[in-house]
């Protein structure tokens, strides 16, 4: 059993020799990047460097699959209109501006979406990626949904306001970041993606209540999700523990979660759903400036609770140690060779 056939077999629901470890987010830590005598901004506007960064996590690490499209959560928004702001070595883009803060005169779908922004990159990153690791291992795809891109294109804020008072002005945004999300995740199949995977950070807990989330991101994911080519793999941050029922209704075949959620009952839940789970090693206190015990304690403890993905339970922090993120390789071998 190769790299891939075990993420594809693990995906799938079914047996493997052992639970494939890696990252389903981003992972574009500096210390990769001094290894490859690569940084940012180039490692986000330069397909060539922005695969080298990705191949690194196999290499350097001992991670079992590799990441296209990438080092941030914001490819649709920024095709669709939202001003970024630029990257410096240790840090990402980000949202800068709203285009539609103040109306939604303009708002739609362009039809030359997959040109706009960096969409020509990732197809670049893809050819590249996929003649490295051949039928060896997998490659996915990841972008923001839909929920969030919306989010970025009114300002967060106000959008949540809409959830409750403006439902017709939520609509019609989600209308159009709907079709950038299927685009999207279609465009990474069309690549030769293997899965792909919809960040979610706006939807979860700490911002819209379970009811909200039952009201209008279910049935917008549900819808996206039955009209992309491959499997979809959800990301929600924060403490999912109140909707990881609804999330396993979404179509996703995976849910990754943060270390504030409770990995054995999420794993319980999305097992008798026939979903696997991937997490949920905590990326903004434990990898980042935990010493590597408890990055490997924590790691065990995963397993333990029933991952089925021994990953980050976020995107790792650039400034995480080499040594820290080893932990999860190295805990994962000795968890299944015991």
């Amino acid at each position: 059993m190769n790299l891939k056939q075990r993420v594809l077999n693990k995906l799938g629901g079914k047996e493997v020799d052992m639970n494939p470890v890696g990252c389903t987010t981003t992972y574009a830590v500096v210390a990769l990047g001094d290894i490859i005598g690569k940084a940012r901004p180039e490692a986000d506007l330069d397909p060539k460097t922005m695969a080298e960064w990705a191949l690194a996590g196999p290499k350097e690490l001992g991670w079992e699959w590799v990441k296209a499209m990438g080092w941030d959560i914001i490819p649709l928004s920024e095709a669709l209109g939202v001003e970024l702001g630029m990257p410096t070595p240790d840090t990402q883009y980000y949202v800068k501006g709203h285009p539609y803060a103040e109306s939604l005169d303009g708002l739609e779908f362009p039809s030359d979406f997959l040109e706009r922004g960096r969409f020509p990159m990732f197809k670049e990153q893809f050819r590249i990626l996929k003649e490295a690791v051949g039928d060896e291992m997998v490659v996915f795809g990841e972008s923001e949904g839909a929920f969030t891109a919306a989010a970025n294109l009114v300002g967060t804020e106000a959008f949540m306001k809409w959830c409750f008072k403006a439902r017709d002005k939520v609509d019609q945004v989600l209308e159009v970041t709907k079709e950038a999300a299927i685009a999207a995740a279609n465009f990474a199949f069309d690549q030769g993606a293997d899965y792909y995977v919809f960040a979610e950070p706006t939807s979860g807990p700490a911002l819209l209540s379970p009811r909200m989330y039952k009201q209008i991101v279910l049935p917008l994911e549900q819808e996206i999700i039955s009209k992309v080519k491959g499997p979809v793999v959800l990301h929600i941050c924060a403490n999912t523990d109140s909707i990881i029922e609804m999330m396993c209704e979404t179509g996703a075949v995976g849910l990754s979660i943060e270390e504030k959620a409770d990995m054995k009952r999420a794993a319980e839940i999305a097992h008798e759903k026939g979903k696997v789970v991937f997490g949920n090693v905590a990326t903004a206190t434990t990898l980042f400036n935990g010493t590597p015990e408890a990055c490997y304690q924590e790691s065990m403890a995963a397993l333990e609770n029933g991952t089925d993905f021994l990953c980050p339970g976020c995107g790792v922090a650039p400034l995480s140690p080499m040594e820290n993120l080893k932990q999860l390789r190295k805990a994962r071998d000795d968890y299944f060779s015991r």
